[in-house]
């Protein structure tokens, strides 16, 4: 096995990634929101994604030479607790949608659709799965191969692209303006958990905020 994981060789597992997932969304999550409800369907999706997503980043780590990657795949769950710009993001994020939510709705109000299976899909299963494979595997990559810089913006720019399967699939259909909306807000997402990874070397505190967002997006947008 080559000691480098070349940029065509990346590119493909990108793209093949991005098909099995619009696949899955379409033949089996799909079904799955049309025909389960309450915790059977939230199991079933949460199931399905820590397959797909951290079956994904464990098959590729597993393949790729250590010397392809610019972290340690062991010493990247490792928490640094330390690291004080994490904790300072985090606290940010949470005031910041906090405020934004408070002066939308002139108060803090739980979306009426919420229902407590989101605890486990949107704070436990998302963060996790989707940071361990993107972070921890294809930023890790190009971490390797490009400065911070370049490496952060494509990764982000590829994590955008890979949420297009989820949007493809959703119900009622997104307009142009949400989908250009969510794939900005997406990106810029992915380029702050990429700089969270990098500079504290760790996926803990990338998680932390990412499973923040998504929980509080869902709580109370």
């Amino acid at each position: 096995m080559s000691r480098t994981i070349s940029t065509r060789r990346f590119t493909l597992q990108l793209i093949i990634f991005w098909i099995i997932w619009l696949l899955v969304q379409l033949g089996i999550n799909t079904p799955i929101e049309h025909h389960l409800t309450g915790w059977p369907e939230e199991l079933a999706l949460d199931a399905t994604k820590l397959a797909v997503w951290v079956g994904g980043a464990i098959l590729l780590l597993h393949r790729a030479p250590t010397e392809a990657l610019a972290i340690d795949q062991r010493k990247q769950w490792r928490p640094n607790w330390h690291f004080a710009a994490g904790y300072a993001i985090w606290a940010g994020i949470v005031v910041y949608l906090l405020a934004e939510f408070w002066i939308v709705h002139h108060g803090l109000r739980v979306n009426p659709t919420f229902i407590p299976e989101y605890w486990g899909r949107y704070f436990l299963v998302v963060g996790v799965a989707e940071e361990f494979l993107f972070r921890g595997y294809f930023f890790n990559v190009l971490l390797k191969k490009f400065s911070l810089a370049k490496a952060n913006t494509i990764q982000a720019l590829a994590f955008a692209c890979l949420h297009i399967p989820r949007y493809l699939t959703t119900v009622p259909v997104m307009s142009p303006m949400t989908w250009v909306g969510n794939l900005i807000t997406v990106a810029a997402l992915g380029a702050l958990f990429g700089w969270l990874y990098a500079k504290s070397r760790s996926l803990w505190p990338g998680i932390a905020v990412h499973m923040t967002w998504d929980i509080l997006v869902t709580l109370f947008a």
